[in-house]
């Protein structure tokens, strides 16, 4: 008699034949399954929703396929001990060939031993596939891993993909497909939710439906039990902390909001604050659009000038945040810091600027030596963004303003840079190559480049940036003219100017987001009076608006005496400071912050 298949076994036939798309991603996964390959660690990662735990399951098949024993584990499901985890991991890894543990977010610290306890003890042909919300940190390329590792963005799905999905999941009305497709943007979490609606007709109430069945999906209820405007802020900023839910919602218990939000099963904590799931504030950001775009526009623009005001303090990631709610299509895709599918950031390794400019024919220029020279002499911030598989795109050695060495293109620079008017000791320059790859490779390299580099010297208030491209046909040309402007001058090569006056980067990128808002951009000459400097001037003006922005109690007389102490004459030692006000140097740069935030969004 033939044996019925089991429930479990028509579940998977069902998964299987659901599964569209991801065929570049698939191909990855044949070659660490292949015998010839050196590759032996697949690292695949994205946001929530983006089809992580569907596509490991699709590497389980592959390995079955191919007559390998696959064991699968959740993270979530590990004890948190860490002598537990690395014996119930080893005992369940010793049995298969092909180990996939999924959600190794949860593992936090205990990740990176529990890595190399695996490579002490399992065989070196065993495969581990690993996945999680976050990029590997860089420790996974060091020490030789990098010839045996691989790293796998999973990408947002095409349109034709995720149209094929829908259709797989019984959707049958082409137009109610097409709205799926537009609002699921990608996620194949979104898409199987939508097509979960079998009733809901395409008509303008599917969005809330939609919402709602999402919220059902993540949360197990309809509707969440947290205010709405608390949660609309959750859904606009990448990360929420009290001091940014205070900025957005002025007035509000913050405390309490934070407890509520922080108690729901579909955010989690995230580089100090609360993130909430991102299929889910996708879809919550789009219905404000939709239906409420006035208060749509007043939270965006609240939290972009709190936003704002961290970045000038120091808070780079502020900055890079402030750019995802830039609207413009050209340039977000300059600037914009979503994380990358397909590139990251890394530096150049020993020689390797001279021996890609080699490979890609730079060096065949009568004109090369003088960027090789720049590029060798000790001192430049060197930024390599390459593709996944490891190939570089993008090389660049830029230097601050005020450090440029007296060669041939150092020279063209420092003129570049005195003609432009920018303030040296907020401007950089350099030289940047480029691989002989596709336009939008290298614009993709660009926009990463940007990120890393912000990140790096963390001068939100930069000024300018000034460039010469050896090569102006390998520029992407849309990329770098949505961001810069040849210079004219007489100096011999030619120099690229990205101009961010009067504001620096975070007065250019806020003024972005704000013209796109439609609103007020609030004033950013505020951010001048909060400089270090003796000019009696500045510091009459400083001393006018701390008398309007700071009231009479002891709390607000202790935060205006932080500032004076810290921006008006005569300079002072910190320790002078910590003794006049009696306190700690963890309270002193406490108060130091909260004061010159008032002071940056002093609207009198």
């Amino acid at each position: 008699m033939a044996i019925e298949p089991t429930l479990r076994a028509a579940a998977d036939a069902a998964d299987a034949a659901g599964f569209v798309g991801r065929t570049r991603e698939l191909a990855v996964v044949e070659e660490l399954l292949g015998d010839s390959t050196p590759s032996r660690i697949l690292y695949v990662h994205g946001p929530g929703g983006i089809g992580k735990s569907g596509f490991l399951r699709a590497v389980a098949r592959a390995a079955h396929e191919r007559g390998l024993v696959a064991a699968a584990l959740d993270a979530r499901a590990l004890p948190l001990d860490l002598d537990l985890v690395r014996q119930y991991v080893l005992k369940v890894a010793a049995a298969a060939q092909v180990v996939i543990i999924d959600e190794v977010d949860t593992l936090g610290s205990a990740l990176p031993p529990l890595r190399d306890a695996l490579l002490d003890v399992l065989p070196a042909s065993t495969r581990l596939v690993l996945a999680g919300r976050h990029a590997p940190d860089p420790s996974w390329r060091g020490a030789g891993l990098h010839a045996v590792f691989r790293d796998l963005p999973l990408a947002p799905l095409a349109s034709v993909d995720a149209d094929a999905l829908l259709a797989a999941r019984g959707v049958d009305d082409s137009a109610r497909r097409d709205r799926l497709v537009q609002w699921a943007a990608g996620s194949p979490l979104a898409l199987t939710v939508g097509a979960s609606l079998l009733s809901a007709a395409p008509s303008g109430d599917l969005t809330e439906q939609l919402e709602h069945r999402l919220t059902e999906w993540l949360a197990g209820e309809r509707t969440l039990n947290i205010d709405p405007e608390v949660l609309a802020v959750a859904a606009l900023a990448r990360t929420v902390d009290a001091r940014l839910l205070a900025a957005a919602l002025p007035g509000r218990s913050t405390r309490d909001a934070m407890q509520r939000l922080g108690d729901l099963s579909v955010t989690q904590r995230l580089a100090g604050g609360l993130t909430l799931h991102p299929v889910l504030a996708a879809t919550i950001r789009e219905r404000l659009k939709a239906e409420s775009p006035e208060r749509f526009k007043a939270l965006a623009g609240r939290i972009v000038e709190h936003l704002g005001t961290r970045a000038r303090l120091g808070d780079i990631e502020s900055l890079l945040e402030m750019t995802l709610f830039i609207e413009s299509e050209q340039l977000r895709a300059a600037i914009g810091m979503e994380a990358s599918p397909t590139h990251y950031a890394d530096r150049l390794a020993p020689g390797e600027f001279e021996a890609f400019a080699h490979v890609h024919g730079y060096d065949a220029n009568p004109d090369w030596h003088h960027n090789a020279h720049f590029a060798a002499i000790p001192g430049g911030v060197d930024l390599a963004v390459r593709r996944n598989d490891g190939a570089a795109i993008f090389l660049g050695v830029l230097r601050p303003a005020t450090d440029l060495p007296d060669s041939a293109l150092g020279r063209d620079l420092a003129q570049a840079v005195s003609a432009s008017g920018a303030d040296p000791a907020l401007s950089f320059a350099g030289v940047v190559i480029y691989a002989d790859a596709p336009d939008a490779d290298r614009a993709e390299a660009t926009r990463i480049a940007i990120g890393a580099f912000m990140r790096r010297h963390r001068v939100a208030t930069m000024e300018g940036v000034l460039i010469h491209y050896p090569e102006p046909t390998r520029r992407p040309e849309v990329a770098i003219a949505t961001m810069a402007a040849p210079m004219e001058g007489a100096w011999e090569r030619e120099v690229f100017f990205s101009d961010f006056r009067p504001g620096g980067a975070v007065g250019f990128v806020e003024g972005a987001v704000f013209a796109d808002l439609g609103v007020t951009r609030p004033d950013a000459s505020l951010a001048s009076l909060l400089t270090l400097d003796d000019d009696p001037a500045r510091q009459e003006r400083l001393a006018k608006v701390l008398s309007a922005a700071f009231g009479d109690s002891v709390e607000e007389r202790r935060l205006r005496q932080a500032i004076e102490l810290a921006h008006m004459s005569p300079r002072r030692s910190e320790q002078a400071c910590l003794d006049t006000l009696h306190v700690s140097r963890a309270t002193w740069f406490r108060l130091l912050r909260e004061a010159r935030e008032r002071v940056l969004a002093f609207s009198g």
